[in-house]
């Protein structure tokens, strides 16, 4: 897209470690995207900012804070592979934030690829009507070998072809004419489109019925209603090509012109003040200032780079901002436009466009900014959901001189990255680290190395366990202490008690539910006036100091120190004795009387259960099978036959080119080459898991493949739960 768009004069290359977007060291040692990458250059008079996303499960959340901020997405899928595992997650984030959507089917050069099947996944998997615009042409070269060559763009009835140029510059059109031998497959594909695309919009229909010929139906009116049915969500439009051969990329760039939304076609943001009440931010210029910080970088010679969305108003150069999130003011010192690793200095950063601001303190992902003078200081957009680390490892400085650096190097890595977590341990004095998997925190290793140049020793991978209670526990706590001198006392009774299997929780509550029923239950020992302790701590505050003390105990468990999930928390009354009741002592003493509770409650373990899904030659079924189910501890949930395993519908009508046209090789010429593989489904222990790549290779000869998100936590066995303790700790 950048070398087309005149951005650079070559093209990069994945396989080379040469592409713009990837431009960490990782990213090119590995040929794979880590840490998403934003860029802004001109098409057909247009602005386009583009942020390429990983597809990685470990670096989920830079698809997230992406996807948050996002108008429009273009889903790159694998003639090849087709829909895989982590396709269906990334298109569930797009469809919770309601992002319009076009699909790019890529790698049709490869062996294997099939542009029908990919289709029906996107139908039957993705839950999606797919509307085909355009259909490749496979053709024979000189020594007889299949090759994908030309495009037939079914909207203008032209076939593309990018035979002139072998770096793709140049489109060739060739209007299809009746002779072709591909007219009629054009004109059936046309003819069903334009069906379709009738069934789900009036304007097009009218304009169908009045013209009769679908044949005459104008180009102008197809897109137009093309625009309007991917804006709604209804349906996507779908493309094809081949990135490495350079065949499609053009016809795609118009489609992001074309169909997806500008901002003023988005909904409006929504945001909530202080009261719960939601009101929407207009996106203009000349409308007060709202902006969302969705990503921060560290850059050894800028220092920390905020990336941001600006949903109204514009941030000038120099301008003092306010952070609602963390109630602090924020002085702008320099406003870039970023080009990957390159960057532009602008005066301004305008509503509805993204830049990245330097300067900015403390700032993180997720934070609202306004305006210093803005009296909506309670204001707040949508936050980005962090999913939590369920790997971790110790982290140590190889020698004395290291600590600061590896401490400094740490908190940047900290701020940049929200998924990644950082605490030291109380008993044993470590640092740990957790992170999203092994690959994630294998990055932060050899970030800590070369990008920080910091000397430290990274201890074994281990799995970050949970921890909660098997029956219901009720406390009584009384607090009564001296501190600098003066007088804390406070009596807090809370119950506890495990939730349903189909509860997960509130996500910013750690998986718990937290209520603060406390209102009719605050008891005053004292005989002097209640109005003087009313006006020293207030019903909102008391909830807050309870509120935050039950979530710094929600940190560390009793058996472990993992963190606490999976309960319901009930504050029911409270004792106060005057002024010796304090925030930090009301505070405190639900934190201790909610860890005295999990004490009496049966404290258990849980282990991060993990969806798995393997695919793998028909062969090695049966190793892979027993591999899985004995010492992996897994649930076999299901097994399928790879890209044959669709519960097809007949009663929804989908257009699929004919593969006599398309492909000029036989059914049984492509069974040939193409040997069905299987899917196994399971839910496995990730403590299972560690190393499982290396083994799914040995066992299958390098050709298994297989991908895992977090399903939930489940309670260990006893043995189970002994082995864990003897092993994190030396002994029960």
């Amino acid at each position: 897209m950048l070398h087309y768009a005149g951005f650079t004069k070559r093209l990069g290359d994945v396989d080379h470690g040469d592409t713009v977007m990837d431009y960490m060291k990782q990213e090119r040692e590995r040929g794979i995207t880590i840490t998403s990458a934003a860029i802004t250059f001109g098409w057909n008079n247009h602005q386009i900012n583009l942020i390429d996303t990983p597809g990685h499960v470990d670096f989920t959340i830079e698809v997230e804070r992406s996807v948050r901020v996002l108008d429009g997405a273009v889903t790159i899928l694998d003639a090849v592979s087709g829909v895989e595992a982590q396709t269906q997650t990334v298109w569930a984030q797009a469809d919770k934030y309601g992002i319009p959507r076009i699909a790019y089917i890529n790698k049709m050069d490869r062996i294997g690829a099939e542009f029908g099947k990919t289709i029906r996944e996107i139908r039957y998997k993705l839950g999606v009507i797919p509307l085909i615009c355009q259909i490749p042409i496979m053709k024979k070269d000189s020594k007889g070998d299949i090759i994908f060559s030309e495009i037939i763009n079914i909207l203008d009835m032209q076939v593309l072809d990018w035979n002139k140029d072998p770096k793709g510059s140049i489109v060739n059109k060739i209007l299809l004419t009746k002779d072709n031998p591909l007219f009629e497959e054009a004109v059936r594909g046309r003819t069903h489109l334009i069906e379709v695309l009738s069934e789900m919009d009036d304007q097009l229909l009218e304009i169908f019925l009045a013209n009769e010929d679908p044949m005459k139906v104008p180009v102008k009116d197809i897109k137009d209603s093309l625009r309007r049915i991917t804006l709604n969500g209804k349906a996507i439009p779908i493309f094809c090509g081949a990135s490495f051969k350079n065949i499609g990329v053009q016809p795609l760039m118009d489609a992001i012109i074309d169909y997806l939304p500008s901002p003023l076609e988005c909904p409006t943001p929504l945001a909530t003040l202080s009261n719960n009440q939601m009101i929407e931010i207009s996106l203009k210029e000349n409308e007060k200032l709202c902006a969302l910080a969705f990503k921060v970088i560290h850059n050894p010679k800028r220092g920390f780079m905020v990336f941001v969305r600006v949903y109204s108003g514009k941030i000038n150069n120099r301008m003092t901002l306010y952070n609602t999130n963390t109630r602090q003011k924020e002085r702008v010192n320099k406003l870039l436009q970023m080009y990957a690793n390159d960057v532009e200095e602008i005066p301004s950063i305008k509503a509805g466009n993204i830049g990245v601001i330097i300067g900015l303190k403390e700032t993180r992902t997720g934070d609202t900014l306004i305006q210093i003078n803005d009296l909506r200081q309670d204001l707040q957009l949508q936050n980005i959901n962090i999913p939590a680390p369920v790997f971790f490892c110790a982290v140590e400085p190889a020698s004395t001189s290291d600590e600061k650096p590896l401490e400094e190097a740490l908190k940047h890595i900290l701020r940049e990255d929200p998924s990644f977590h950082v605490h030291v341990d109380s008993d044993s004095g470590q640092t740990l680290i957790s992170g999203m998997g092994e690959l994630h925190l294998e990055i932060i290793k050899d970030r800590l190395l070369t990008d920080f140049k910091v000397n430290a020793v990274m201890g074994k991978m281990r799995i970050s366990y949970r921890e909660t209670i098997t029956n219901q526990s009720e406390y009584t706590y009384l607090y009564d202490c001296e501190l600098m001198g003066k007088k804390q006392k406070i009596q807090v009774s809370l119950i506890i008690t495990p939730l349903s299997e189909n509860d997960k929780g509130v996500l910013e509550q750690g998986g718990n539910r937290i209520e603060l029923d406390v209102t009719s239950n605050i008891l005053i020992d004292t005989m002097q006036s209640q109005n003087s302790l009313i006006t020293k701590l207030d019903k909102e505050e008391i909830e807050k100091a309870l509120y935050s003390g039950i979530l710094s105990a929600l940190n560390k468990g009793p058996i472990l120190g993992f963190m606490i999930t999976g309960l319901y928390i009930k504050v029911h009354s409270l004792k106060l004795f005057e002024l010796e009741s304090t925030k930090t002592a009301i505070s405190t003493c639900v934190a201790q009387a909610f860890d005295k509770a999990m004490k009496h409650g049966t404290p258990a373990l849980l282990e991060p259960l993990m969806d798995v899904e393997v695919e793998i030659p028909e062969e090695y079924l049966g190793d892979i099978l027993s591999d899985l189910t004995g010492t992996r501890r897994g649930i076999i949930s299901g097994l399928e036959v790879s890209r044959h395993s669709i519960d097809y519908n007949d009663s929804i009508d989908i257009y699929i080119p004919s593969s006599d046209l398309i492909y000029t090789t036989s059914n049984k010429q492509q069974q040939v080459i193409i040997k069905p593989r299987r899917i196994i489904k399971a839910l496995v222990p990730l403590s299972t898991l560690l190393g499982y790549s290396s083994s799914l290779r040995s066992l299958t000869g390098g050709t298994g493949s297989f991908s895992m998100r977090v399903h939930s936590f489940g309670i260990m066995s006893e043995d189970r739960t002994k082995a864990v303790i003897h092993e994190m700790q030396g002994g029960y």
